[in-house]
């Protein structure tokens, strides 16, 4: 894993900047200093997670949300180091149970979400299969087909055998109705697979906890949508009718 050097710059008293640990608490606080990194990112933060933020930024890689929410959960966020213990201790048994869960990739994916309590069921979609994931972790099969759900891809196949896989998990958010809402995440290229998945459960469990009430069965869409993750092509407007294959492999008309 690569490690970058980080530096500290406070904040000036007449610019206000809300520190990420604590939005990701869901509270109010106000930053004092941007942690900057050697990868080209920065985040602000406040004094009591200025640590934190700057164990987190040694390693961080984009700003996804979901990615931004694990790594500072397992650097002990929320309920502090014991958190951040329990956190590895089970990253480790989602690691170990995607090991053992093949032969295919999807089975080793599947094995890891099972470890963090995620039910999920193997989708096909004009030839293409994938691994779909309800955003109600209540719902049985046939209402995860039916329900606002993520579908977790790579290249076309889940059900290729691992030693095949070539292309990192991607997670895609759809509306109950089938509409395509965005791209949540994709996971770091060239992690051993059984890390991979691990890490891809991780990041959806994060995503799940923290939005999945966003995200009623009721509901196309969780406010600020367009603010949170941004409006790219294919999402927003209603005259869609795209399938999942089509939106996940660019095969939408102009």
């Amino acid at each position: 894993m690569i490690t970058f050097a980080t530096s500290t710059s406070t904040i000036p008293p007449w610019f206000r900047m809300p520190c990420i640990g604590c939005e990701i608490l869901g509270r109010k606080g106000e930053a004092m200093g941007v942690v900057t990194a050697t990868s080209g990112l920065g985040l602000a933060s406040c004094l009591s997670h200025l640590d934190m933020t700057t164990q987190v930024m040694r390693t961080l890689t984009s700003y996804d949300l979901a990615g931004l929410r694990a790594a500072f959960i397992a650097a002990g966020l929320t309920t502090g180091q014991v958190a951040g213990n329990v956190l590895i201790t089970m990253f480790q048994a989602a690691k170990d149970a995607a090991a053992t869960g093949g032969p295919t990739e999807g089975g080793m994916l599947r094995a890891a979400l099972a470890a963090y309590g995620i039910p999920s069921f193997y989708a096909e979609d004009g030839g293409v299969s994938y691994v779909l994931v309800a955003v109600d972790r209540t719902d049985d099969e046939g209402a995860a087909h039916t329900g606002p759900r993520v579908l977790l891809h790579s290249g076309e196949d889940a059900g290729r055998p691992a030693d095949q896989h070539d292309e990192p998990w991607a997670a895609s958010l759809y509306a109950a109705d089938g509409e395509y809402i965005n791209e949540l995440f994709t996971a770091r290229p060239g992690l051993p697979l059984a890390e991979e998945c691990a890490t891809t459960a991780l990041s959806l469990a994060c995503w799940l906890v923290a939005n999945a009430h966003r995200y009623p069965r009721d509901d196309h869409r969780g406010p600020g949508e367009g603010v949170v993750y941004g409006r790219l092509p294919g999402s927003g407007g209603s005259d869609r009718s795209h399938s999942a294959t089509d939106v996940m492999f660019g095969r939408r008309p102009n």
